[in-house]
């Protein structure tokens, strides 16, 4: 994009700026209230779906089967079963009490045979909707209209009903299955309705049951959580009774090993003699501790008097610290230092061989013989004192390593004895543990204790479970706005065109210097009527002409909003307005020459002269517009066969002349890209106070982009919901290549009354609308000869 927007001089061009503002507003977010003008612009879409799918989910959940859902709750245990007394090598313990455990639960739980036993206890109870009974007509009754309430989006149920509950009813007679083939459709329809639910954190599980019927669900969910206890405890039971009988065929082979290990222990006793070998080896551990106490002292101290000694060879003697501290050696330096300060206070009067000063030298070389026979002392007892500690040390150290191998050889003693007494000391706990599991297994047969317990029985329902009336039709209304906004925005995303001012103004980084509403929602029935009775040039020939609607209708908010148009175009230059105006659109019958004339009609009603100039040779208009005869326009005076006097036309509209396109040339692009059409309209500006061009549009031909080089401004007309965003981009990028002095954009032909237009557009031109119904007509004026500006 830099090298793009860059210019070859040192200030950014007009062009460098405006190709800065289109790049950069590219990347501009779409603001919110964008998002809300999607929604009223596509409102009916967005309610009519709305409602659909409401009414849908409303009519659906009215229409459901409801169902009733009973719920007991159990506590579970966790407990192992116990065939030893002591926790077996490897065995996980009560750490597999979680989602293992539960798990496991919750499977037994749903198993087919516990659905088996509830439908076997149901037939022997002689309940009236015995599962059990296949030819029963109450239990059929029960359950053989039950629909398939669950495979719905609004269904509510965690289970998943299926169509073998019918079936699973009928009599023996009617399908003619096997018995074995009854019972499984029993234990599937059985199970369908059963919904098991563990509670985190905690050994409570749900059980619940989902029918038509309230009773039902109460009566099979008490019955299945009493069939579960029942089919624990024969579980346990079962387990009691193959414990015992491993249990005394396991108590024969400890007894053998227990027995042979305790021979082999006397065995060895006797033949080490070992009889206190616990004390003997308490006395042992004692003194090598104490002897490795003594050691590590004895080593602290000749590593400090090691240090001393070390420093003493250095013959640092002041860092030791008996020198540092011996008063002999302190006192003997002070009288040093002062006859050193004497005999330097002296030597400024008398020589070194005069007899005081030799005194001087004799006193203090004495005191030095005193320093160094008191430091050699003190060295010398440092000496002893780490030879000393250094032989104490060695000695420990001997004694250390002599402890050590006596406790060695006495703990090679101990393995073999620590091993043999460890296998008796294992064989008697385990058969200790064994027979007494056995005596434990023999009574336990005859207990019932369970590890579950009934928390909660299932009560008979009084409301229905399913369906949720009020969360379906919450739902209903969530799915439906979401679908419908979502549509919403799916139909706008493929609708490309400009719709908006702020939408253009993004799309371009230029001011929408107006908005021009379609005649249709701009004006009124009767607005539109007195235009047509109007007409465009005062002769009232019943004929609706909007490219004049500024003239024949002043009080209009077409009027108005062409007059803002006026307003942008007279400020949006620093300094005095352009006074050559080019009006071009990106594609065709995009209204640039309804807005050129009426633009240069809201001019004229200035005061000054204006002059429009149809520049559009291939498909001129201007002239139709204006009740102008077409030759002797812009094309014959640019060829030469037409002066310019003759090619300004008067107007029915004061102060407004034109020159028409003039007769078809075969080389449009070659006449307005001359010379003699750059000099016209530098001439043509020194004689009229504002100049409109009606150009071709961009795309297709050059004649625009030629055209843009030689005016002071360029507006670009954009048809609003009818031109796509890209080539508006395109042809606003073209120009400003061109060094074209943009002025800004027109968003043209828009219907205010839809497309999301925010409610301040519908209030001004409705009030304005209303106050303007009221208002005279406005009178006529008189046409105006073009003679009169003869350049």
């Amino acid at each position: 994009m830099d090298a793009l927007v860059k210019s070859e001089g040192n200030s950014p061009t007009p062009r460098d700026l405006l190709l800065q503002r289109y790049y950069v507003q590219q990347d501009e977010e779409t603001h919110l209230r964008d998002y809300w003008r999607i929604i009223l612009k596509h409102r009916w879409i967005v309610l009519t779906v709305f409602a659909m799918i409401v009414t849908t989910a409303t009519i659906y959940t009215f229409s459901l089967t409801p169902t009733y859902r009973a719920t007991a709750s159990l506590k579970i245990d966790y407990e192992r079963p116990q065939i030893l007394s002591f926790q077996e090598i490897g065995s996980p313990g009560h750490q597999n009490f979680g989602p293992e455990f539960m798990g496991t639960q919750q499977k037994l739980l749903q198993s087919r045979s516990l659905a088996k036993r509830v439908i076997e206890t149901l037939k022997a109870s002689g309940q009236p909707i015995a599962l059990a009974d296949p030819a029963s007509a109450d239990s059929a009754g029960a359950l053989n209209n039950w629909p398939v309430w669950i495979t719905n989006l609004f269904g509510s149920s965690s289970s998943t009903p299926k169509d073998a509950i019918e079936p699973a009813l009928r009599s023996e007679s009617e399908t003619g299955p096997t018995e074995e083939q009854v019972m499984a459709r029993k234990v599937d329809a059985l199970l369908s309705t059963l919904t098991v639910e563990p509670v985190r954190t905690t050994n409570l599980v749900k059980i619940s049951f989902t029918t038509p019927s309230s009773g039902l669900s109460s009566l099979l969910a008490n019955t299945w959580t009493k069939a579960f206890i029942d089919h624990s405890l024969e579980m346990k039971y079962n387990a009691t009774s193959q414990a015992g009988e491993w249990l005394s065929k396991q108590l024969q082979d400890v007894r053998d090993k227990l027995e042979q290990s305790e021979a082999a222990l006397h065995e060895f006793v006797k033949q080490k003699q070992i009889l206190t070998i616990g004390e003997k080896k308490d006395i042992v551990t004692t003194k090598l501790g104490d002897l490795s106490e003594a050691l590590t002292k004895a080593q602290g101290e000749r590593i400090s008097k090691e240090a001393l000694y070390r420093q003493s060879q250095k013959m640092r003697f002041d860092s030791i610290p008996a020198v540092l501290e011996n008063s002999m050696i302190a006192n003997l330096r002070a009288e040093y230092y002062k006859l050193d300060s004497e005999y330097r206070r002296q030597s400024e009067t008398y020589k070194p061989g005069y007899p005081k000063m030799v005194r001087l030298r004799d006193g203090m070389d004495q005191i030095k013989r005193q320093i160094e026979v008191e430091i050699a002392r003190i060295v010398d007892a440092i000496n002893q004192e780490y030879e000393a500690a250094l032989k104490k040390e060695q000695l420990l150290q001997s004694a250390v390593n002599a402890q050590k191998h006596l406790a060695i050889a006495l703990n090679q003693e101990l393995i073999g004895y620590d091993m043999l007494k460890r296998d008796v000391d294992t064989n008697r706990q385990i058969y200790s543990g064994i027979l007494e599991r056995q005596k434990q297994a023999g009574v336990s047969q005859g207990l019932a204790a369970s590890n579950v317990q009934i928390v909660d029985t299932a009560e008979v329902p009084s409301v229905p479970f399913s369906p949720n009336k009020t969360r379906n039709i919450l739902l209903g209304i969530v799915l439906g706005l979401t679908v419908a906004v979502g549509m919403a925005f799916f139909f706008d995303y493929l609708d490309n065109t400009v719709k908006h001012p702020e939408a253009l103004e993004r799309t371009l980084g230029i001011p929408n210097l107006a908005l021009i509403p379609s005649l249709a929602s701009a004006l009124p029935r009767q607005g539109r009527g007195r235009l047509s009775r109007n007409g465009s040039n005062g002769h009232g020939n019943g004929t609706p002409v909007f490219a004049l609607v500024a003239h024949s209708d002043l009080r209009s908010t077409l009027t108005e909003a062409f007059r803002t148009l006026r307003t942008s175009l007279l400020f949006s230059s620093a300094g005095s307005p352009p006074k050559t105006i080019l009006f071009t659109s990106a594609q065709p019958s995009e209204g640039k020459t309804g807005l050129s004339i009426n633009t240069a009609i809201t001019l004229s009603q200035l005061g000054g002269s204006v002059l429009l100039i149809d520049a559009d040779m291939r498909r001129p208009s201007c002239h139709a517009q204006l009740e102008l005869p077409l030759k002797a326009g812009l094309s014959d005076y640019l060829t030469g066969n037409a002066d310019l006097v003759s090619a300004i036309k008067g107007t029915a509209v004061p102060n407004l002349y034109c020159i028409p396109a003039g007769t078809i040339p075969v080389n449009p692009a070659e006449l307005l890209a001359s010379a003699r059409m750059k000099d016209t309209i530098d001439l043509l500006s020194q004689r009229f106070d504002y100049i409109v061009v009606d150009s071709p549009p961009i795309f297709g031909v050059a004649d625009a982009l030629i055209l843009s080089t030689v005016v002071k401004g360029v507006i670009l007309v954009v048809h609003g919901g009818r031109t796509p965003r890209e080539m508006v981009q395109r042809a606003f990028k073209n120009l400003i290549e061109l060094n074209a002095p943009v002025l800004g954009a027109v968003l043209n032909n828009v219907d205010i009354r839809g497309n999301g237009y925010p409610h301040y557009y519908h209030y001004y031109y409705n009030h304005y609308q209303q106050a303007s119904s009221g208002a005279a007509p406005e009178p006529a004026h008189n046409e105006t000869q073009a003679s009169n500006l003869e350049p």
